[in-house]
């Protein structure tokens, strides 16, 4: 699918408003529509709080449609075909217990276009946590602190990626229990700082995680052994 500035795309199923926020990111018109009232004040908070950011102030409009003397059931029954679900699957989807995984904004793609990507480490805060340049802290997946040798991995860290432009990729899970952002981590040239914490025996390998260099990260602990 594809769209040019300006015209309207339609999501019939807007769930948490994602794609009325890549459309005002992008300057195109939207129109949504979704049947779970739970969502309303999760689609409003993501389209205000980007707005914010913008030059120009568009136009949002949230309806909710009154059709309360419509009797659903009846105008179902009138149609030749109609869809019948064998397993009864509850619909309701409550959005607080979901945890979403695409989180764009406004400054992401700003960013995103100026540094291609890359951002800049500014700080190591311990062996498997560092701060880049917009201040969201990085827990580097599949690495656990080792304490009698995290000294020297601070310092490969600091020497090797601090100040220095990284990028990242990532896995099944993208946050972990304090919202921090899980990913495998990489300087410009490739080198794969993950696994050279490993295989120079500055960590240990942690797996708390679904991780799908899993059978790497322990060739890399296990050649240490050895």
């Amino acid at each position: 699918m594809f769209t040019f500035v300006g015209e309207t795309v339609l999501d019939p199923f807007l769930g948490s408003g994602t794609t009325s926020l890549a459309s005002l990111i992008t300057n195109r018109n939207s129109v949504g529509y979704e049947i779970n009232k739970n969502f309303r004040p999760i689609i409003e908070k993501k389209l205000l709080q980007s707005n914010e950011n913008l030059f120009s102030t568009p136009q949002m409009n949230f309806v909710d449609q009154k059709l309360d003397n419509f009797d659903w059931r009846n105008e179902i029954a009138k149609l030749e075909y109609q869809f019948k679900d064998p397993f009864n699957f509850d619909k309701k989807i409550d959005p607080n217990k979901l945890k979403f995984g695409s989180k764009i904004s406004l400054t992401d793609i700003t960013e995103n276009k100026k540094n291609g990507n890359l951002f800049t480490v500014n700080d190591i805060l311990d062996t498997n946590l560092i701060r880049l340049e917009n201040d969201v802290i990085v827990r580097l997946l599949g690495i656990e602190t080792d304490k009698e040798v995290s000294e020297r991995a601070k310092e490969f860290l600091e020497r090797k990626i601090l100040g220095r432009k990284v990028y990242m990729s990532f896995d099944e899970i993208k946050h972990d229990e304090n919202n921090r952002l899980l990913a495998y981590l990489y300087l410009k040239n490739k080198t794969f700082i993950n696994a050279h914490l490993l295989k120079l025996g500055l960590a240990k390998i942690d797996l708390s995680y679904p991780l799908k260099y899993k059978t790497k990260f322990e060739k890399l602990i296990h050649s240490q052994i050895s």
